[in-house]
């Protein structure tokens, strides 16, 4: 699967995620299920949705800095890093706003377990509905510029491909690298950082873990979906960095 499809499907899993917490959160108390359950999916939700504002940080982090070296190395136009930088100003800052988003409704929501407020309860409520307003305005920028990305980087393919003479002087991993200037470049030279990435993620499912059980005081919290969680993206992270080791960093 190629990246802009990948990238629409789990943003809309991640969205049905949240739309599910926010259910919970909501009508939960009227129907049996308990704020920990809540807080659970909430958890889960919140965690997809960061991830993938960071996957987009790192696909056009590194898009942008192979387009480079590709045009330096076989002289070719320089507009085509200027449009793949382009993405840098209008996809960055709204990722980032809404990962901002989402790390304060958490807080809001710690804080509501432990001081039974009107006032944070309504300003959790109204921080949820414009959290998913945001974030689901910004997946759509995002999505609409991986596949602009993404035919930038076909043309920039089809313009190097072109000088067989000139690809001879650049070494083999770069080759690699071109075999991957499509829409799956990030599963070629940067694929590698993703699963350090992933497995990175993987450790450090516990810390939510340890926060809601023993700060937070949600001692009967079931271990079993962070320990899947933890193990899932480790495992994913692991053979990602295998299967993709020739694009190591090195030095």
């Amino acid at each position: 699967m190629t990246v802009a499809p990948f990238f629409g499907i789990a943003s809309i899993l991640a969205s049905l995620g949240y739309l599910a917490s926010f259910a919970l959160g909501k009508f939960g108390p009227s129907l049996g299920v308990t704020p920990s359950e809540h807080l659970l999916v909430g958890l889960v939700s919140g965690i997809a949705i960061v991830f993938l504002h960071c996957l987009v940080f790192a696909i056009f982090t590194g898009s942008g800095k192979d387009a480079r070296l590709l045009v330096e190395d076989l002289s070719l136009d320089l507009q085509f890093v200027k449009a793949t930088k382009r993405f840098k100003r209008t996809v960055f800052p709204p990722a980032l706003y809404a990962i901002f988003w989402v790390l304060l409704l958490a807080a809001l929501g710690g804080a509501l377990s432990v001081v039974a407020s009107p006032w944070v309860r309504w300003a959790h409520f109204l921080l949820a509905i414009y959290t998913f307003y945001y974030n689901t305005k910004t997946f759509w920028i995002e999505y609409k510029a991986i596949g602009e990305n993404a035919a930038i980087l076909r043309a920039l393919n089809g313009s190097a491909a072109g000088r067989s003479d000139q690809l001879r002087s650049v070494n083999s991993s770069e080759l690699e690298i071109l075999d991957y200037a499509s829409e799956d470049l990030d599963w070629g030279t940067h694929v590698y950082a993703f699963g350090r990435f992933l497995c990175f993620m993987g450790y450090n499912v516990w810390l939510p873990y340890i926060y809601f059980k023993f700060i937070v005081g949600y001692f009967r919290m079931p271990s079993w979906p962070f320990f899947l969680g933890s193990l899932c993206l480790i495992l994913s992270g692991a053979y990602l960095r295998l299967r993709y080791g020739q694009f190591a960093p090195t030095g």
